[in-house]
């Protein structure tokens, strides 16, 4: 859902986060904008492409966008931006923009539900990042995401004995039918389930308790993260209801 400023309050301005740009018209633009108190919004940018508001509405681009609501065209335009995060590292390894580019498709299909502080938190990060530390933020800020939505499963326990899962070892197992974790002794041969080892589920647990910067000390190893990798997509593509296209054309990339 689309928020707009009441038609009353005509000329208006917020904190924004240019998401998307796509054409429209004789050289002209529309930008999908996450802003901070009004959620997503639509709105046009005029002028070729000489302008220079045109060269600061940019993709991933956060700063304060000046708006104007036409009532008779019943449209939202930009008057001025102002960036404060440029992030151009975005655009410099394939990694790091195919990371941006999913997290923009992911608050475009969740309708804007997301952290304001946690998205431009990530994009700062992977903007500077190296490829592995990409990854490994991406797998963070699913999780995160996931968790502001309360899409997590329980951590803590097996959701068919109820028994304590933190301290046993070897692997474990995702029942996507329950949408819980199930320990070795309940888990079903013949169903369907995504495993997850000790290392893993660790990881996760070590996101939601730990302080950001504690977690990014946290080694993990390529086994854990592909798994991890797994797991998060699921659950991904069944938060929005429909495959992300930007995990089917990354894939081997991210």
């Amino acid at each position: 859902m689309f928020h707009y400023m009441p038609m009353s309050n005509r000329s208006w301005q917020t904190e924004s986060l240019v998401l998307s740009l796509s054409p429209f018209g004789e050289g002209h633009r529309n930008a999908l904008l996450l802003t901070r108190n009004q959620g997503l919004v639509h709105a046009a940018v005029f002028g070729g492409p000489k302008s220079s508001l045109r060269a600061r509405v940019s993709p991933w681009q956060t700063g304060t966008a000046w708006l104007y609501t036409d009532p008779v065209k019943n449209m939202v335009k930009i008057t001025d931006f102002d960036v404060l995060f440029w992030r151009q590292g975005l655009r410099e390894n394939l990694v790091r923009t195919w990371c941006a580019s999913l997290c923009t498709e992911l608050i475009t299909k969740s309708h804007g539900v997301a952290d304001w502080t946690l998205v431009n938190a990530f994009l700062d990060g992977i903007a500077v990042s190296d490829e592995t530390e990409c990854r490994l933020a991406l797998l963070r800020f699913l999780w995160r995401i996931l968790s502001g939505a309360g899409l997590c499963p329980d951590c803590e326990s097996c959701s068919r004995c109820g028994a304590g899962i933190s301290g046993k070892n070897g692997v474990l197992y995702y029942s996507p039918y329950e949408d819980g974790f199930v320990c070795p002794d309940c888990a079903h041969r013949d169903e369907q389930r995504i495993l997850l080892s000790r290392e893993a589920l660790d990881y996760l647990m070590a996101i939601t308790r730990l302080k950001p910067s504690e977690v990014r000390a946290i080694p993990l190893g390529y086994g854990a993260y592909a798994e991890l990798r797994s797991f998060l997509f699921f659950l991904l593509n069944r938060m929005v209801g429909s495959p992300l296209k930007t995990l089917e054309t990354g894939e081997g990339i991210l």
